[in-house]
């Protein structure tokens, strides 16, 4: 697969020119453009990566390898990362254990996940063992938000500093690497073991039959011209949206051309090549949230969102589809994959996870990355919403540190023909997106995964529901129907910024 082929290229070159990681505004190194690669023959089998070959000789003596995972407590966003998991799906936990036994044959370990039980256990019991000098796990995997809070409190290593952690290559998310880097370090990473950094993309499904029913443009033929962008959605959807259930008000039982939730305005407006964190020479964040083109953005999202000939809002209780949602005894989520399953909407914003609830339904959907703002845009974001994406990092006072970097490198490296591959087969082929195209966007959207610090720390306020953070005012605005865009920026400007700066402050003091 072209994935493969690129790991090989890209490996190559860093070998060979000794290459820096880029520093650029754009998150992924990959153009969005469907572009040429050399034929895999054109690279010898001398040349190709060597599975674990840039890792150290070594065994362990049949060694445990403890890891922390999230666990049970949670529904939908729990760990199927580390061991295969009872109701998770065949072809995944098949790819987790053979990821497993080649890692713990060649590096003579017996992996072991030890499961959370509730939402505070992480947290809790990195502090703990902080606190006595110790580590009872040998690598951790917390939500990136419990990690980000845990790095300030100087848990973590800076995983740029184990030479057995290869943070530039391919199988860690340079997304990652690029956007949640700060001063240069990394304390935590995500890549090709975490699956639900995966699962919280961002991204749009559509349903084909709507598109045929309504003799509109192929959304994917949009997506490879670089047409795909808000006012292409916009007026696509303002063709399908309809009351047709004979209501005198809007409810979940109509038909929309786009459904929206409200995290998702953050998603449009990173989609739109903006940030709402950008970094400095220094690589530490600076506020990128305000200017006059965020505002023309935000203008255009805000306009889409709130035309009800075009848009229904998923999660907004004071609305039409929310709230007769609630009436009749659904959860507005349910009611929303009703909704294109049915053919009642053609577009539907969704997290990749999102896509597995679709398997219950005969349902003849694909997906497509966020929109762009306009054509001239060079490339499309897909963001990851930070909230349950997990990640990797180890805690200062493991035992083995030589063990915990090797391990978790391994299991990153060893992921990519196997846990990646199935992850991406179980939403392509056993959830029914089949066709050339979806493969396609597949590959788009894992190559244009975004990462912002914003949107992990949400300095001002409590998250992305809460107006006065740099996140949540955006969104708040949005499902307000009034846009206040600039009094309401404003208004909190002052205490977004004293909290990323006492942020920076912090991780400056580390050293």
């Amino acid at each position: 697969m072209k994935r493969l082929l690129a790991f090989a290229l890209v490996f190559l070159l860093l070998v060979s020119l000794a290459a820096c990681s880029e520093t650029g505004e754009t998150v992924s190194g990959t153009s969005s453009s469907t572009e040429s690669v050399p034929v895999e023959s054109e690279v010898s089998e001398e040349e190709k990566f060597v599975l674990f070959s840039n890792l150290p000789e070594i065994t362990f003596g049949g060694e445990t390898v403890k890891f922390l995972v999230e666990g049970d407590y949670m529904d939908t966003y729990k760990s199927v990362e580390v061991m295969p998991q009872p109701n998770s799906y065949e072809t995944l936990n098949s790819a987790i254990q053979d990821r497993n036994d080649l890692v713990e044959e060649r590096f003579d370990v017996k992996i072991e996940e030890f499961r959370t039980s509730a939402s505070s256990e992480m947290a809790n019991t990195m502090r703990e063992n902080a606190s006595a000098g110790t580590s009872e796990y040998d690598i951790v995997m917390p939500y990136v938000p419990v990690a980000a809070t845990a790095a300030q409190q100087g848990y973590f290593y800076d995983l740029r500093t184990l030479e057995n952690i290869h943070w530039d290559m391919p199988y860690y998310d340079q997304g990652c690497v690029q956007g949640l880097s700060i001063g240069g370090k990394n304390y935590f990473l995500t890549g090709d073991m975490t699956l639900l950094a995966s699962d919280v993309t961002h991204v749009l499904l559509f349903n084909k039959d709507v598109v045929v029913d309504f003799n509109l443009e192929s959304p994917y033929d949009l997506v490879k011209s670089g047409k795909w962008t808000i006012d292409k959605l916009a007026e696509m959807a303002k063709k399908v949206t309809a009351d047709i259930d004979g209501q005198s008000e809007w409810t979940h039982e109509d038909r929309y051309g786009f459904l929206v939730n409200h995290n998702f305005i953050s998603s449009m407006f990173i989609g739109s090549g903006l940030r709402f964190t950008d970094k400095d020479n220094n690589d530490e964040p600076i506020i990128t949230v305000y200017s006059e083109n965020a505002t023309k953005v935000f203008n255009k999202i805000f306009d889409l969102v709130n035309d009800p000939t075009a848009c229904g809002q998923i999660d907004n209780n004071a609305r039409g589809f929310g709230s007769t949602a609630v009436a009749d005894g659904k959860t507005v989520w349910v009611a929303a994959t009703e909704a294109i399953a049915s053919k009642r909407c053609l577009f539907r914003a969704v997290s990749l996870n999102s896509i597995l609830a679709l398997g219950e339904y005969d349902c003849n959907f694909g997906v497509l990355p966020t929109p762009k703002f306009e054509e001239a845009q060079e490339n499309y974001y897909c963001r990851v919403s930070t909230i349950y994406a997990s990640c990797i990092a180890i805690p200062v006072n493991v035992e083995d540190v030589e063990k915990s970097s090797v391990i978790a490198d391994a299991m990153m490296q060893a992921s990519t023909d196997t846990v990646t591959e199935a992850y991406i087969e179980v939403i392509m082929k056993e959830r029914k997106i089949q066709d050339d195209e979806s493969e396609a966007m597949m590959d788009l959207i894992f190559d244009s995964r975004t990462y912002d610090f914003g949107t992990v720390f949400n300095w001002g306020g409590s998250g992305e529901s809460d107006s006065n953070s740099i996140t949540g005012f955006m969104n708040n605005i949005a499902w307000s129907g009034t846009n206040t865009f600039v009094s309401s920026w404003e208004t909190i400007a002052n205490g977004v910024e004293k909290a990323m700066n006492d942020t920076v402050e912090v991780f400056k003091n580390l050293d």
